[in-house]
C-alpha cells in the first residue's frame, strides 16, 4: 500500500507549525489549503506577515496558529 504523500506533507507541516517559530511558504500553503503563489502574493500585499532573511521568506507560526484557530489572539491593549 502506497502512502498518500499529500497527507504526509500536511502532517509534517503541522509538526513544524507546532514546534518551530516560523514556517516556510510551502508549509503555510499546505496548512492554509492554498497555493504557494497565493501565499507569496498575500505576503507581498501585506495580508500575511512575513520575515525575510536574505532570499528566504518565513511565516510566523503563531500567526498561522491563530488564523487556523489553534490559539486565541492575544488581548493587546485591553484594560
Amino acid at each position: 500500500m502506497q502512502r498518500d504523500t499529500t497527507d504526509t506533507g500536511v502532517r509534517e507541516a503541522l509538526r513544524r507549525l507546532l514546534g518551530e517559530p516560523t514556517i516556510s511558504i510551502p508549509d503555510a500553503a499546505r496548512l492554509l489549503g492554498i497555493g504557494r503563489s497565493t501565499v507569496y502574493a498575500a505576503v507581498k500585499s501585506g495580508e500575511l506577515p512575513a520575515i525575510r532573511v536574505g532570499h528566504r521568506v518565513r511565516i510566523p507560526s503563531r500567526w498561522i496558529r491563530v488564523a487556523l484557530r489553534f490559539e486565541d489572539e492575544p488581548d493587546i491593549g485591553t484594560r
